[in-house]
């Protein structure tokens, strides 16, 4: 992994953007929203269940009821903003829930007692961490696109040649938890769909993606373990640390990166991995895995294929018309 420099400098290039955010009521999500709007000026539209108790101070913030497992919620959220500015230049899928419940506590006082598997475990967690940004990512990359269509040749400082998604990942993007059953599927679901998309859509669409990884971050999803983070003498982050990685992402120009954020330091490690996936899997293995990639291309192709038949297809690979 490498250590991340962030030049705070670069932010004050976002104080033109227009940026739609989920789940920024309090903790991260509401650092952010104070440093692109308060600070920096940008107009930023964001969504949660609950409104603020106190809102921003700026006019330039709008927030709207969403929640993120509704895809009509969802896509009214983008729709507001462009009907406020006709524009989306970021986008950053941050609305997000802890573990619910105890995935495997079905045993009751008498072991042979089935009742309590009749019913179905809540799959809230589920829902918000990873559908919703499933929701999320859909409808920014047809707003992203639509606004990059329209504002790429207005020139000066009214155009746009740059959009980014973010996506929010967790120390369980990167590790094992137990306990943490839903959560650490969902965050680990998170960095599938970062993998998939951070070529492609940059390829296809101009679109930059990127994920942050927060450990352990002072907020109320946390409030019952942080405690026992900072006993034990773990590094811990305060909101604005990964609020400024948020930042980061958006204003650098980097994209196919996964920030991890760790005692307010941020470090590049999706890289870093790459580097030794020939190690970890094995070269044979790792070319192969390679080949499959290339054989899939973009993915673009993927619905349009017949079968999977070797009739199908030339010796390179080509769909036969």
């Amino acid at each position: 992994m490498s250590l991340v420099q962030i030049n705070k400098e670069d932010f004050l290039k976002l104080g033109s953007k227009v940026v739609v955010i989920t789940g920024a009521t309090t903790g991260i999500g509401a650092a952010v929203v104070t440093k692109l709007a308060v600070d920096l000026g940008a107009k930023v539209v964001f969504g949660d269940i609950k409104e603020p108790e106190e809102a921003p101070a700026s006019n330039h913030v709008t927030f709207v009821r969403t929640d993120v497992t509704s895809y009509a919620e969802v896509l009214n959220l983008f729709k507001e903003a462009w009907r406020l500015y006709g524009r989306i230049d970021y986008a950053i899928s941050n609305a997000g829930l802890v573990e619910i419940g105890q995935l495997f506590a079905t045993a009751g006082g008498d072991t042979d007692d089935d009742d309590v598997i009749e019913e179905a475990p809540p799959t809230l967690v589920m829902d918000v961490n990873l559908k919703g940004s499933m929701f999320f990512t859909r409808v920014a990359v047809h707003y992203l696109r639509k606004s990059l269509a329209r504002h790429r040749d207005h020139g000066g400082s009214g155009s746009q040649t740059d959009a980014c998604i973010v996506l929010v990942g967790s120390i369980a993007s990167l590790g094992e938890f137990p306990g943490l059953f839903q959560y650490s599927a969902t965050k680990q679901g998170i960095m599938g769909l970062f993998r998939s998309t951070k070529e492609y859509l940059l390829e296809t669409e101009g679109i930059r993606v990127n994920v942050v990884l927060p450990n352990s971050t002072r907020t109320t999803m946390v409030e019952g373990i942080i405690g026992l983070y900072e006993a034990m003498g773990l590094p811990t982050n305060e909101p604005e640390d990964v609020a400024d990685t948020f930042l980061h992402a958006l204003s650098s120009e980097i994209n196919g990166e996964a920030l991890y954020v760790t005692g307010a330091k941020t470090y590049e490690v999706e890289k870093s991995l790459t580097k030794v996936k020939g190690d970890w899997l094995g070269q044979t293995l790792y070319d192969e895995l390679l080949a499959c990639q290339r054989a899939l291309g973009s993915g673009g192709d993927w619905t349009n294929r017949k079968g999977g038949k070797v009739a199908d297809f030339d010796d390179h690979g080509v769909l036969n018309s």
